[in-house]
């Protein structure tokens, strides 16, 4: 695929609209979040891994 590379800036930017409309609802997001959001913008890990690894937590919490 063809990705453009982004810079630090706009990485930062991005987690920061986000956290803007999160908070706006009463939900800010927390560091381990934004952690989560930056390794998914760079390539760390992608939106299904994430999803995952919070439905194998919950499930083992909740049955």
């Amino acid at each position: 695929m063809n990705y453009k590379k982004i810079n630090e800036k706009e990485i930062q930017e991005k987690i920061r609209k986000v956290d803007g409309a999160m908070s706006q609802e009463g939900m800010p997001l927390t560091e381990e979040l934004k952690q989560k959001l930056y390794d998914c913008i760079v390539g760390r890990s992608t939106t299904a891994i994430e999803r995952k690894k919070i439905m194998e937590k919950y499930r083992r919490i909740y049955g």
